[in-house]
């Protein structure tokens, strides 16, 4: 049996429509499924966990955003069960970052008549209230955290992804926050390495370059099994960050000599007081966390 978790408000109710045009496909009709519907933040979480433990399903197929995909998988725990993600958000940075580029019912129908596997490494993240969580993209520490606050409350956010123009809310929310973010001392742990950085406006860990709806935000990052990718921007002055995030759109922020590149297999990050952060859009506040690869890979089609 198939499990549909669909988000209808995802993508401002494109994922709503997406469902509705699948729902006419004879294909839908010719398999067993069930369809659930979340209507809150979090739900997607739960129905994950709650049918985990249903033999019964044996594929299930996400119809919504990343947040949508980032919930379930938080809740999924059967990793031999395939999971499916139809992009239908505002950012559609996973589906990106997986190469999925087909409209929802040529996703569909892929899915149903040839599903072809590959393996997926999702990031975790352990909080120091011994929490874990799996973040699909990536995590950012800082003004990135922030800038992801203002833009999921900002009213333009609907505005500008109806009109296609989902990256530019991410820069008007940037320019509201750059005056106000104090910019944080940071120890990080890596490769037997202990580092001490101060004025740090970013931290991200990544499993993929794409953020905030299509931003290279971490260029160099690629899915890989065991290691994360990261960037840091520290030691920057406060003008030179709004071009360094104009300078992301055409990923040549990577040029500058306050932004550092690396990959390692894991990252501690410690502050001394509580820093914001987001994961796959999620915030929260941390003082310190490690954040790592999942040991085990998830199957998606």
């Amino acid at each position: 049996m198939y499990l549909l978790i669909v988000n209808p408000h995802a993508g401002n109710g494109r994922a709503k429509q997406a469902f509705e045009r699948i729902q006419k496909m004879e294909s839908f009709h010719s398999i067993e499924q069930k369809t659930l519907f979340t209507d809150a933040p979090g739900e997607g979480k739960v129905i994950a966990a709650n049918y985990s433990k249903d033999r019964r399903i044996k594929h299930v197929i996400v119809i919504g955003g990343d947040g949508t995909m980032h919930e379930v998988m938080n809740g999924w725990v059967n990793q031999e069960v395939p999971i499916s993600f139809i992009p239908a958000g505002s950012g559609n940075d996973f589906a990106r970052g997986t190469g999925q580029n087909q409209k929802a019912e040529n996703q569909w129908q892929k899915i149903i008549s040839n599903p072809d596997r590959y393996i997926y490494w999702n990031g975790r993240v352990q909080l120091d209230n011994n929490e874990n969580k799996r973040f699909i993209n990536s995590i950012g520490v800082g003004i990135d955290a922030i800038t992801t606050e203002e833009a999921n409350k900002s009213r333009l956010k609907g505005w500008l992804n109806r009109l296609r123009l989902g990256k530019l809310i991410y820069l008007i929310a940037l320019i509201r926050v750059i005056w106000s973010f104090q910019p944080m001392d940071i120890r990080l742990k890596y490769d037997g390495k202990v580092r001490t950085l101060k004025n740090v406006w970013l931290i991200s860990a990544a499993n993929h370059p794409y953020c905030g709806g299509g931003l290279k935000v971490v260029p160099h990052a690629a899915m890989h099994q065991e290691y994360l990718s990261i960037l840091i921007v520290h030691q920057i002055s406060r003008k030179k960050i709004l071009l360094l995030f104009l300078l992301i759109i055409f990923g040549l922020h990577r040029f500058l000599k306050e932004v550092e590149l690396f990959r390692t297999k894991e990252l501690v990050i410690e502050a001394d007081s509580p820093v914001r952060y987001q994961a796959d859009g999620e915030t929260g506040s941390l003082r310190t966390c490690l954040i790592t690869k999942d040991k085990r890979a998830v199957h998606i089609i």
